[in-house]
């Protein structure tokens, strides 16, 4: 896989970390950037209210359940349904074709690139956040757990589309 780019000056992209963090109500002190292998396994979206929201409520990136796989080669899986899932996540993603792939930018920390395959491919850019402590905030419904991740989709201008904040299922 080439090398994903960015165009123009990325310092301009990419939204302060404790900036993301605040959004989820955690303390940035409890996060760092995403390093590959934080990424590497299976993941569960963990549902929450957050400011930075897609707006089509049809949209699967809403479903209040998804699954994403990160493997080591990589290659990215998702899921995402309206209802909850009856299979293992390891079941389901082993069904789910792979036309994603994931690289991280070695000159940003915790930028991921994915791109999927074929004619008129899309690619996303997403800064990602490690939690390194347990966390309960009372004001928040969601513990933040420490290796837990939040994601943010990235617009092209740098500003904060939607933040996913996964989970690996063993820990639900």
């Amino acid at each position: 896989m080439g090398r994903f780019s960015w165009a123009g000056d990325l310092s301009s992209k990419a939204m302060p970390l404790p900036s993301i963090a605040a959004s989820l109500e955690i303390d940035s002190s409890a996060t760092r950037s995403c390093r590959r292998m934080d990424l590497l396994g299976t993941w569960q979206l963990v549902t929450y209210s957050a400011r930075f929201r897609a707006k089509d409520p049809t949209a699967p990136y809403l479903y209040p359940h998804q699954l994403f796989q990160f493997s080591i080669d990589g290659s990215m899986k998702s899921a995402h349904s309206p209802k909850a899932f009856i299979e293992s996540p390891g079941h389901i993603l082993g069904k789910v074709p792979s036309v994603l792939r994931y690289e991280m930018d070695p000159d940003y920390p915790g930028l991921v690139m994915v791109k999927s395959s074929g004619p008129g491919a899309a690619a996303e850019t997403w800064q990602c956040l490690t939690i390194t402590s347990d966390r309960q905030n009372p004001n928040h419904p969601v513990s933040v757990g420490t290796g837990d991740l939040v994601m943010t989709l990235m617009g092209r201008n740098g500003e904060p589309l939607f933040i996913r904040y996964l989970r690996k299922p063993s820990r639900r």
